[in-house]
């Protein structure tokens, strides 16, 4: 049974095993995060667009959820749009995931094994690309964010993660790494 037919059919129609190694860069999935619709025909940039919404969803309910009005029928709302989202963001990472176990060639058993999938990867730059996110749009325009404070740490993190998965490929490339085949189950109500 299939919970979330249109991600699925996205992803289904996006993630074709014959596209080459050639993994977008950070900077292009933090762009992808942000646009409405695909920015490229490339599986992973077509994908993203859907966790980064996921993301924000989530990041709503969650602020809804804690306001003080909030009565039985507003959490109970929040609860199943945190449900749902969890259950998207599970379903596009297992569908990168396949992408990427059908795509990477597999280097030798030596190479060290990366801490997490490509999938649990894009999904935890969403996460942070989505908390910098809301934290920047209650930032007022005219105010610049001063050092120290959550947005521009946010903001830090986001590039922080960039850098890190722009090295990624080329670790994958040269086979000092490899990919995990599996991710864990999300669990972050």
């Amino acid at each position: 049974m299939t919970l979330h037919p249109e991600v699925d059919a996205v992803v289904t129609a996006t993630l074709h095993p014959n596209d080459a190694l050639l993994l977008p860069t950070g900077h292009d999935i933090l762009r992808s995060f942000g646009a409405e619709h695909p920015t490229d025909d490339h599986p992973v940039l077509v994908v993203v667009t859907v966790p980064a919404r996921r993301h924000r969803e989530r990041a709503e309910a969650l602020q809804t959820a804690h306001e003080t009005q909030a009565g039985d029928a507003v959490l109970a709302t929040s609860a199943r749009v945190l449900m749902d989202c969890a259950q998207a963001r599970a379903t596009l990472i297992g569908q990168i995931d396949r992408w990427a176990a059908e795509t990477v060639s597999e280097p030798s058993t030596a190479a060290l094994l990366h801490t997490e999938t490509l999938g649990r990867l894009v999904d935890r730059m969403a996460t942070t690309w989505a908390c910098w996110q809301q934290l920047h749009a209650g930032m007022p325009a005219s105010r610049r964010v001063p050092v120290g404070h959550p947005t521009q740490a946010a903001m830090d993190e986001v590039a922080a993660l960039s850098n890190a998965y722009d090295d990624l490929p080329v670790d994958l490339r040269s086979g000092r790494r490899r990919l995990p085949t599996t991710a864990p189950v999300i669990a972050d109500l």
